[in-house]
């Protein structure tokens, strides 16, 4: 890169160490890649280990987005002076199915549960999160739902879980009076004739006379 900023005029410099503003160029792009990824996440409700993902695919889209720095152009179209194309994208986080390739026996299903998680580079396909083995993959015959998010269901579910069982409530004061304050309570003349223990009562005995 030395040679590239010496042979188009540019000074290269470092920026000081804990002060950003020497480089807010950079520091404001930083924030709208965190912006747009974060944005993504909450709207597919995503765990917080897909946020790689998350900003793989931010940077995707803000590179085929029109900004009125260029005009009103993509970065796309100013790197490949073309426009970009939008008819392959779909809903980030949606739930997907993948053809299966190889079926290990007749009724095995022709298709895998997954949930679309962004554009692979070099490929024309989609990167897709197997809900069944937990793995990463890509293909290209998909179909999408992009109305559903699995992921919205999981954490709907923990959150309901989590609100259904209610705390138990502490009382400063006790909701029936305790067998001290019970004593207390009684008059002083019968504290000297004992209380007789009541019998148990059995329905299916019948008293003595």
């Amino acid at each position: 890169m030395r040679a590239f900023f010496k042979d188009n005029g540019i000074i290269f410099q470092h920026s000081c160490v804990s002060t950003p503003q020497q480089n807010g160029v950079v520091e404001r792009k930083h924030r709208h890649i965190l912006e747009t990824a974060s944005a993504l996440c909450f709207q597919a409700h995503l765990p917080l280990h897909f946020w790689g993902e998350c900003v793989l695919t931010a940077t995707y889209l803000i590179n085929r987005f029109p900004t009125p720095i260029l005009s009103h152009k993509t970065p796309y179209e100013m790197l490949y002076a073309k426009p970009p194309s939008y008819s392959h994208m779909r809903v980030f986080g949606c739930l997907a199915y993948a053809t299966s390739i190889n079926p290990s026996h007749k009724f095995a299903s022709r298709a895998k549960r997954c949930v679309f998680i962004g554009y692979p580079i070099g490929q024309k396909a989609y990167k897709l999160y197997d809900l069944d083995t937990y793995k990463l993959f890509t293909s290209r015959d998909v179909i999408f739902h992009e109305d559903s998010f699995p992921y919205q269901s999981l954490a709907h579910q923990s959150s309901t879980t989590t609100t259904s069982v209610l705390p138990i409530p502490i009382y400063d004061t006790p909701l029936s009076p305790s067998p001290s304050q019970d004593i207390n309570n009684q008059d002083t003349t019968n504290q000297d004739t004992p209380t007789p223990p009541l019998p148990n009562h059995d329905p299916h005995i019948t008293p003595e006379p």
